[in-house]
């Protein structure tokens, strides 16, 4: 498929000067006025859009307390599980919320979700409890769904607001997740969690409630269960071998035979998308430059940015212990104060990046961006040994991740219409998805190429943390590499008030 250059979407025609320049002026004025129904319609959405990195950060710190209860060396599946059933659903939901609305869709999801909480907090063995984890991870489409809800639910004007703001909450939410996990986890026990995690869910429903229902874009015809099946199953496999690998060996007979079929999968997935009408993720999409491009390069750096928190969470909470761990022993509850000035920093870089790009190309902010968290995270390889530094390089990364949190929406806006957003939305988070399980076990191959085993345990030296942060710059520099080949991009306000004005295609008979 060769990725053909097309013209960058058309700028809003020129408005000839009339006498009534100053009343115009006032009424455009008025309408960069937030109402107090978008307001609420924007804190409805943020809860339910980011839930799913506060059940990540609570669940990842609640491992530990899980393994030692069930006498389980499997617990990676804590986590695998989850993100497996994530990655299959996608798809599916994509579709379904073009066809039936995305409101309704989001709330089947997440009373899914909220059973598979309710199965894994009440399990009686680790198996059940992985069983409840993957009916869990049917919540995860939701965070896709959200941000192409945006677009459906604001004003032109305020998309790129609304994206910003949504997106770069998850700075608030992740410096406060980690406060609130270390105190359940103490107070109340890896139980007490989780059934913080059903609360949270509870009330993501029933924000959802009050959210409008979006225009439907598609008939309610046929859907594509082959393709979603081929979609779904083959990045699964491949995800699962890449996360067995370490363990089974990369050359194991089960590792290979799961990467071999999930890629023929994939394989047959391209050539039945390729010719049926209603698929369910429109690859022709990534035939033009501009959504080829801004989706893999976006989606490369978001993965590196995600990964490096695990560095952190390795260097503060392992114990110093000479000649075996270089880490400094802090709690998880002083982790969590540390790094409140980054999460804070990188939810307010996520609403300046909303009003830059009423102005400003978003290719260039989003360069911008990258620029800054690859600088962050080369100062974080040499500067991570006491509090100050963490805190001084972490405002940088923070600054840079909610750069790019917000920037890669504000691209999408710019480089497809309405009616293809959702699939936009669902393939920026597969690719993310499928990046960062291979980011992570680049990630961990690293640590482990220096450490010491104690006890079954290993420890990481200081040189391991140095050459992990400087391996997550080199994949953010990747990401530039591939974002360079970006083409000029329309403002995102603009990009929305030509979808406006163009007539919308019909939709096509059942």
């Amino acid at each position: 498929m060769s990725l053909s250059q097309e013209p960058a979407p058309p700028s809003p025609p020129a408005v000839p000067s009339d006498p009534d320049a100053t009343k115009s002026a006032r009424s455009s004025a008025a309408c960069e006025r937030w109402s107090a129904a978008e307001l609420r319609r924007l804190t409805a959405l943020i809860w339910p859009g980011q839930l799913l990195v506060v059940a990540g950060i609570i669940a990842a710190n609640s491992q530990p307390q899980i393994a030692q209860h069930f006498h389980t060396t499997q617990i990676a599946w804590f986590s695998l599980s989850f993100t497996l059933a994530t990655i299959v659903a996608t798809p599916f939901a994509v579709r379904l919320g073009d066809m039936y609305g995305k409101r309704r869709v989001m709330i089947v999801l997440a009373a899914a979700g909220l059973v598979g909480d309710l199965v894994t907090v009440l399990s009686p063995n680790y198996p059940v409890m992985v069983l409840g984890r993957a009916i869990g991870g049917l919540y995860g489409p939701v965070a896709v769904l959200v941000l192409a809800a945006v677009r459906d639910l604001f004003p032109p004007r305020k998309v790129a607001m609304a994206l910003g703001t949504v997106a770069g909450s998850v700075g608030v939410l992740s410096m406060l997740a980690p406060l609130l996990s270390g105190w359940l986890l103490d107070a109340f026990g890896w139980r007490g969690a989780l059934w913080f995690l059903v609360a949270s869910t509870v009330v993501a429903i029933l924000a959802l409630l009050a959210v409008p229902e979006t225009p439907r874009r598609a008939v309610a015809g046929r859907l594509d269960r082959a393709g979603a099946l081929l979609l779904g199953g083959g990045l699964a496999l491949v995800v699962f071998a890449v996360g067995q690998g370490r363990d089974w060996g990369w050359a194991s007979a089960g590792v290979l035979a799961s990467l071999l079929a999930g890629l023929t999968a994939l394989a047959v997935f391209v050539t039945v998308e390729l010719r049926v009408s209603a698929p369910i993720l429109d690859l022709r999409m990534l035939g033009r430059r501009s959504p080829a491009t801004v989706l893999l390069g976006s989606s490369v750096p978001q993965a590196a940015f995600f990964a490096s928190q695990a560095i952190l969470i390795f260097l503060a909470l392992f114990p110093p212990i000479p000649n075996v761990s270089d880490g400094l022993g802090w709690s998880t509850t002083r982790t969590a104060v540390i790094g409140i000035p980054a999460g804070l920093l990188t939810f307010a870089a996520g609403i300046g990046v909303g009003k830059a790009v009423r102005t400003t190309s978003p290719r260039s902010v989003w360069y911008v961006g990258l620029g800054i968290l690859a600088g962050g995270l080369a100062l974080a390889a040499f500067y991570h040994h006491d509090a100050t530094q963490i805190v001084l390089t972490g405002l940088v990364m923070g600054l840079g991740g909610g750069i790019l949190m917000a920037g890669q929406q504000a691209m999408i806006v710019s480089v497809v219409s309405a009616e293809e957003q959702a699939a936009a939305n669902g393939l920026s988070s597969l690719l993310t998805q499928v990046f960062l399980a291979l980011t992570n076990q680049a990630l961990y191959s690293v640590l482990a190429a220096d450490s010491t085993v104690l006890d079954g345990t290993a420890f990481y030296h200081d040189s391991a943390f140095t050459h992990a942060y400087l391996t997550m710059a080199a994949v953010v520099v990747l990401g530039l590499l591939i974002s360079l080949a970006i083409p000029r991009l329309a403002r995102p306000a603009d990009s929305a008030a030509h979808d406006l004005r163009t007539p919308a295609a019909p939709l096509p008979s059942a």
